[in-house]
């Protein structure tokens, strides 16, 4: 118990200590929506600078925000916030400017709240009225490509829709431009638009009766431009030496919107799968000759764009010579040999000690451990009888250690035989995942009661 309370006090000094630093000159945000008036489902500008006491601007603060609405829950927010949130960024030269990004769903004071995620006392808020307005949306005109969402990486695209044939239509780009096209007798319209900005734009369509008066308006439609989609933000392997045929880790962190990433090593492709968001993992086995690999990277958009980045990475191989501490063990023999293949290991870490299993192999006497000593050879520890290895964790220090199992026979002349080593597997000795827990527990509470406080 002592032990936890001293973790958990770490913990809570380290976070403060943490959001301390990120906004160590913060003392609020200045938040402005313009216009101040306007009417349900219009769009306004939301603007957002972090400033110190004396509203001077914090040119150095690169923290995470949440945005939300606490008057209208259903409010519009912009659609590059995930989560309600947003990272300051560089490029925003510290002032955060969303055009046409805020829209509420009812009139009223309405509110737009700004919190430091990580420090619920910096905050600021900005109250706009909104009043009861004209709903012009219609079922008549409808904006069918491109898709609300979409990224581009090109300033062009083809705006087309449906609507009532032989009418007018007027395309807005981005509030300000205004395209002329009309509808054909298969009440189809189309427009070529170019000069799109880089970021967000968004597509409005209105269709015009002969006075050219607007009789019917689409939903916006918002989509980005990316123009250098496709880049590699960093690769990570581990470890990044391996003994032949071991087992390997690599983790490739990429921009966002890829449909598919894929590593080739010793023209061995092989797929990796997203595990989060815009990071693709897999775990690989070496090529069994030592030796060092390049890694190249191959990536590819929903679009079909493909990146190459050619040796991102390498794998360093080395051969691999088992040292057995039972003198007994004969050579392998060919005749008279079961299939003694290890399938399906296991690994379940508990809090006291980690427990490796695997399926049972019919013919198996039993099964020899083998762990990986500092010198990279294998070391025979321990032979079991049953399919079950378990190792207790130590809370003197942090430590990873690989292991690996052969099952063990005898042929009809009652010969001791060995097959293949199993996959290798890396097993936690040390405390090291109770804490992360601790830490992402604690951090999930003070969210929430920071919600709760904002409620």
């Amino acid at each position: 118990m002592e032990f936890g309370k001293k973790v958990l006090l770490a913990t809570i000094t380290y976070i403060i200590w943490f959001g301390s630093v990120l906004a160590w000159n913060v003392d609020h945000f200045q938040v402005t929506l313009s216009p101040d008036t306007a009417k349900v489902w219009e769009a306004l500008d939301l603007t957002i600078e972090a400033v110190d006491k004396n509203n001077k601007t914090v040119s150095d603060y690169n923290g995470m925000i949440l945005i939300f609405s606490e008057s209208d829950p259903e409010a519009e927010l912009p659609i590059t916030l995930e989560d309600n949130t947003y990272t300051y960024k560089s490029t925003d030269q510290w002032k955060i400017l969303f055009e046409n990004a805020i829209k509420f769903s009812k009139e009223w004071t309405q509110n737009i709240n700004v919190y430091d995620f990580n420090d619920d006392t910096i905050f600021g808020i900005w109250e706009a009225t909104i009043t009861k307005g004209t709903d012009s949306v219609t079922s008549n005109i409808e904006i069918v490509s491109p898709e609300n969402g979409l990224t581009i990486w090109v300033n062009k695209i083809k705006v087309s829709g449906t609507t009532e044939k032989n009418h007018q239509v007027q395309i807005i780009v981005n509030w300000k431009n205004t395209l002329n096209a009309a509808s054909n007798s298969e009440w189809v319209y189309e427009k070529e638009v170019t000069g799109l900005v880089d970021w967000e734009n968004i597509f409005l369509a209105k269709v015009l009766d002969a006075d050219g008066k607007i009789i019917w308006e689409s939903k916006e439609v918002k989509i980005k431009v990316e123009k250098n989609s496709i880049s590699l933000t960093n690769v990570k392997v581990t470890p990044e030496e391996v003994d032949s045929e071991w087992q390997f880790e690599i983790e490739v962190l990429t921009t966002p919107a890829l449909r598919e990433v894929n590593v080739t090593i010793n023209d061995i492709v092989t797929k990796l799968e997203e595990t989060k968001e815009w990071t693709y993992t897999a775990k690989i086995f070496a090529p069994k000759d030592e030796w060092t690999y390049k890694i190249d990277i191959i990536m590819k958009d929903e679009l079909g764009h493909e990146q190459k980045e050619l040796w991102a990475a390498s794998i360093k191989v080395n051969k691999v010579e088992l040292k057995s501490a039972d003198p007994t063990l004969v050579p392998e023999v060919k005749s008279d040999k079961k299939d003694l293949k290890i399938t399906w290991l296991k690994l379940v870490e508990l809090k006291t000690k980690s427990i490796l299993t695997w399926d049972k192999v019919d013919w198996a006497e039993s099964y020899n451990v083998y762990k990986k000593m500092e010198d990279n050879n294998l070391e025979l520890i321990t032979n079991v009888l049953e399919p079950k290895f378990e190792l207790e964790i130590t809370w003197d220090e942090v430590k990873y250690e690989y292991f690996a199992v052969k099952a063990m026979a005898k042929t009809g002349s009652w010969e001791v035989y060995e097959w293949d080593l199993s996959e290798a597997t890396k097993i936690k000795t040390g405390p090291e995942m109770l804490i992360l827990l601790l830490i992402s527990i604690f951090s999930a509470w003070l969210y929430l009661v920071s919600k709760q406080k904002r409620a």
